[in-house]
């Protein structure tokens, strides 16, 4: 992960609309953050049993300490 974060221009970081901010997505956020690598965020799993984008967005800005400005909110 390392060498390819010295070579990125910016990363899209996928979440899982149920599981929220995982540990792995932790530790490559914290990786990302080292490099200041840009990275634009996409909560998948919307049609999941459980998914809620609200806590998804709230777990990213609490455990990631994100700044987050949600572009599209899904409704239905």
């Amino acid at each position: 992960m390392n060498r390819s974060l010295r070579v990125l221009d910016g990363a899209v970081v996928v979440f899982d609309g149920v599981a929220g901010v995982e540990p792995q997505s932790e530790t490559n956020w914290r990786l990302a953050d080292n490099y200041g690598v840009p990275r634009v965020c996409y909560v998948n799993k919307m049609d999941r049993s459980g998914a809620s984008f609200t806590r998804c967005v709230d777990m990213i800005k609490k455990r990631l300490g994100a700044r987050s400005l949600p572009v599209h909110i899904p409704i239905g």
